[in-house]
C-alpha cells in the first residue's frame, strides 16, 4: 500500500470526511481532535497536518508544529480498514526524509506504544518521554 506524504493547512471537503473517520477510529490514543477542534488548530501560525494518502483518501496523518528549526509532530492516526499495512511505517520514513531535506529536529509527543520500535529503528531516540530526531547529528 504505497503512501504519499502531504502537507495540509486546508483540507478538502473530503479530507474533511476522511480525518473526521480517522478521529472516530483511532481517539482517544490517536487523532484527538475533533473536526470543529482540528479546524480551529489549522487557523494558528505553524501548524498543519502530516498526511498519508492512498488513492487520493488521507488513511493516516500527525499533528504538525514548527518553531526555530524544530517540528513536534503529535496525535499519530491511521484508520482501522488500513491499519496493518504499514502506512505509519512509510509516513515515519517519508516524515524522516523531508527533516533530512529540510534540516530540521523532529520532536514526537504523544506517541503509541506500538510505534516505539520503528522510532527507535528509524534513529530517533526516546529523550525525557519524547522521541526527538535531529538531521544535523545523523551518523
Amino acid at each position: 500500500m504505497p503512501v504519499r506524504l502531504e502537507h495540509i493547512t486546508q483540507p478538502t471537503e473530503q479530507d474533511w470526511i476522511d480525518l473526521g473517520k480517522i478521529h472516530q477510529d483511532t481517539q482517544p490514543q490517536g487523532l484527538k481532535l475533533s473536526t470543529e477542534e482540528l479546524h480551529q488548530w489549522l487557523q494558528q501560525p505553524h501548524q498543519w497536518l502530516i498526511a498519508g494518502r492512498f488513492n487520493d483518501r488521507i488513511v493516516g496523518c500527525l499533528l504538525a508544529q514548527q518553531s526555530e528549526g524544530q517540528v513536534t509532530l503529535s496525535q499519530a492516526a491511521v484508520r482501522t480498514v488500513t491499519q496493518r499495512r504499514g502506512v505509519m511505517h512509510q509516513l515515519l520514513h517519508h516524515v524522516v526524509k523531508w527533516a533530512d531535506e529540510e534540516q530540521l529536529s523532529l520532536l514526537f509527543t504523544e506517541v503509541p506504544a506500538e510505534l516505539s520500535e520503528p522510532l527507535k529503528r528509524r534513529g530517533i531516540a526516546l529523550i525525557d518521554d519524547s522521541y526527538q530526531y535531529n538531521s544535523l547529528n545523523k551518523s
